[in-house]
């Protein structure tokens, strides 16, 4: 599992966010929503699980995943009901919940990643 490619697939997911505000299209928020339906999904809860699912920082991103999806998933029910307003908010950088948990699965990434070159290395 390339996990730099699964961290890219999750930032695009703004890009495909801000295209639907933009030109008004809606988009499958339950799809959206579902954690176990993108690449870094079916590795954390399969063979992540399976290698990792010890790891404290593993299963800190698990949860964060999670969440992240969640909010996408509000997000996304934001733009089909035309709340454009609400939904830049929401995808603003900072302080937005979105951003911040954005952010959590990408350091989190980054983290397991050391942690697990840091394990085989020795």
């Amino acid at each position: 599992m390339n996990l730099e490619d699964a961290l890219l697939l999750h930032f695009e997911l703004k890009l495909e966010l801000r295209t639907a505000m933009l030109e008004g299209r809606q988009l499958d928020a339950a799809q959206i929503g579902d954690c176990c339906g993108c690449e870094l999904g079916r590795w954390l809860h399969g063979e992540g699980m399976v290698n990792c699912g010890h790891n404290s920082v593993f299963v800190q991103l698990v949860e964060n995943h999670r969440q992240f999806h969640l909010e996408a998933a509000r997000v996304a029910e934001l733009i089909n009901q035309g709340q454009f307003d609400a939904a830049r908010e929401a995808l603003a950088v900072g302080p937005s919940r979105y951003s911040q948990l954005s952010s959590a699965v990408g350091s989190g990434i980054a983290e397991l990643r050391k942690r697990l070159f840091q394990q085989f290395s020795h």
